[in-house]
């Protein structure tokens, strides 16, 4: 009998266990927060767009803007943007 309530136990908590993963996703995955991201990326300017390109599989995203150019290599996530051109 106390075999078969170890098991019970085990298996209540696996269960518990798989929902609160399933309900609180967000805690799960963390991303890198960007204090200053509009003074840090700011490639736009008021009177002129940007172009935006990717990679075939999407992987890599390009964005180009009149003021420089900024890239991701992990499909454009939060944390994963570096600037590589700065034009003056």
């Amino acid at each position: 009998m106390n075999a078969q309530r170890r098991v019970l136990l085990l298996a209540a908590a696996g269960l518990l266990l798989v929902a609160a993963l399933i309900l609180v996703p967000g805690m799960v995955q963390a991303q890198k927060v960007q204090d200053n991201y509009k003074d840090k990326f700011n490639i736009a300017e008021g009177t002129g767009g940007v172009a935006i390109a990717v990679s075939q599989d999407g992987k890599y995203v390009y964005v180009a803007g009149p003021q420089g150019v900024i890239v991701s290599d992990d499909f454009g996530k939060t944390g994963t943007w570096v600037q590589t051109v700065r034009l003056k």
